[in-house]
């Protein structure tokens, strides 16, 4: 028979249980892997997905506060990795995974590919700016290596023909994506560097996801790219994605656009702004010679008038007129100055007087004199206060003086008593009063 006194555990007993296990078990968030199989959005903004391998399958919960956080969106057949939280609902017993983020599978892989082959390359000293090749200031010829159909082409020779008219532009089609796209890409290299007619080379394409930019990471095409003896300008992807093959060319550009601009830096604009600014400076080269013989010319005619006899003497008959002056206004200074002199000592004289002298000394000693009295009579006046206030201050605490409002003091032994405990029957007593003393004895006591 089986023991009754076993525990009986109920449902929600035991879920509780099994969640405190489960959820435990496991770290605060852990990275699962696999493959969306279904996925159902609610009214309320939650996503439900399943997330399956090869043999199981498990529930997880996107709430709706972290959809807008996550770094890839959900789709049916997306491989990834979640990370989560592994939970259990106590409600019905089942478990799930709350997801906090999700990421791509190919992502992940992609990247580790990346560092590995941008490392390698990075120690073979690929990425040296040392071995970057210069671009032309003005180039005659531009090679593009890009699709044909698409806004990339399109927007690179709108921009070159607009800047540079009169250069020559060859197109060369390659594949911009898949399994195809780094050989073509190879092979249209390595047709350019034969014919060696091209200033610059622009590989470019527009923006797309990661997975589609893989090409761009091969190691044939970073060597070939490095290789070159063209220098050559990438466009690859968005402004933020970053290959290889950028890190590899001479110039990365954010976009298609600035390739051709770069390409292009020094635009038909800008050399008719050198040739006007190469027209001033002849000219104003040819007006500095003018100006300049034209000075030769006037000192010749200087030296001429100088040696002239009649300027000679006018010369000199002007150096005595200024001399003249000179001396009459030198005299007539110092006469000023010896009678500003003159007053000047008159009146230090009047200032130094004995009599103000005296004068002023006896005004400073009876002024220092009232000064005195005043400050005695005000020493006298203070200590006159200080002393009446010390009078009452004692008068005040004076323990006698409180007899003088109609208290006494009560001896009972010998000892001033003020409680009824110290009193008995016939005790005798001692009362001080203002004006003498009584004496008495006890015959009845009442406690209050």
């Amino acid at each position: 028979m089986e023991n009754l006194d076993k525990k009986i555990y109920s449902v929600s007993e035991i879920n509780s249980q099994v969640k405190e296990i489960i959820e435990h078990s496991f770290d605060a968030f852990v990275n699962v892997e696999g493959e969306i199989s279904q996925m159902n959005k609610a009214q309320s903004g939650h996503i439900y997905i399943t997330l399956k391998d090869e043999i199981s399958s498990v529930r997880c919960t996107l709430w709706s506060t972290r959809v807008s956080k996550i770094k890839i969106y959900p789709e049916i057949g997306l491989k990834v990795i979640i990370m989560c939280k592994v939970s259990f609902y106590e409600k019905n017993g089942s478990y799930q995974l709350d997801i906090v983020d999700i990421s791509s599978v190919s992502v992940g892989k992609f990247h580790e590919l990346f560092e590995k082959l941008k490392l390698k390359l990075k120690n073979e000293g690929l990425f040296d700016i040392n071995f970057k090749k210069k671009l032309p200031k003005y180039p005659n010829s531009i090679s593009i290596i890009t699709s044909l159909t698409g806004s990339v082409i399109q927007d690179i020779l709108k921009i070159i023909k607009r800047r540079l008219p009169g250069v020559d532009i060859e197109i060369y089609s390659c594949n911009v994506q898949g399994e195809n796209c780094a050989n073509s890409i190879i092979k249209q290299l390595i047709t350019i560097n034969k014919k060696n007619r091209s200033d610059v080379i622009i590989i470019a394409r527009g923006g797309g996801s990661l997975e589609d930019l893989i090409e761009y990471n091969n190691e044939y095409l970073a060597r070939q790219i490095y290789n070159s003896k063209i220098p050559i300008i990438t466009a690859i992807g968005h402004e933020t994605d970053t290959t290889i093959a950028d890190l590899v060319s001479d110039i990365r550009a954010a976009t298609p656009s600035e390739a051709a601009e770069i390409a292009t830096r020094e635009s038909i604009d800008d050399i008719f702004d050198n040739i006007n600014e190469c027209k001033k400076e002849f000219e104003n080269i040819l007006y500095r010679q003018i100006d300049n013989v034209k000075y030769q010319l006037s000192e010749y005619k200087n030296n001429i008038d100088k040696n002239n006899p009649e300027n000679k003497i006018n010369s000199y008959s002007q150096t005595i007129d200024i001399l003249y002056e000179s001396l009459k206004s030198k005299l007539l200074s110092n006469l000023i100055h010896k009678k500003e002199l003159k007053n000047l000592t008159k009146v230090k004289l009047k200032d130094l007087n004995p009599v103000n002298k005296i004068t002023e000394l006896e005004s400073k000693v009876s002024i220092r004199k009232d000064n005195i009295n005043n400050i005695l009579i005000n020493i006298l006046n203070y200590k006159r206060n200080e002393i009446n206030l010390k009078n009452n201050t004692i008068e005040d605490v004076n323990p006698l003086s409180i007899l003088n409002k109609g208290y006494s003091i009560v001896y009972c032994g010998k000892k001033i008593s003020n409680k009824v405990n110290d009193f008995k029957i016939n005790s005798n007593l001692k009362i001080r009063l203002n004006d003498g003393e009584i004496y008495s004895n006890v015959k009845k006591i009442k406690r209050f």
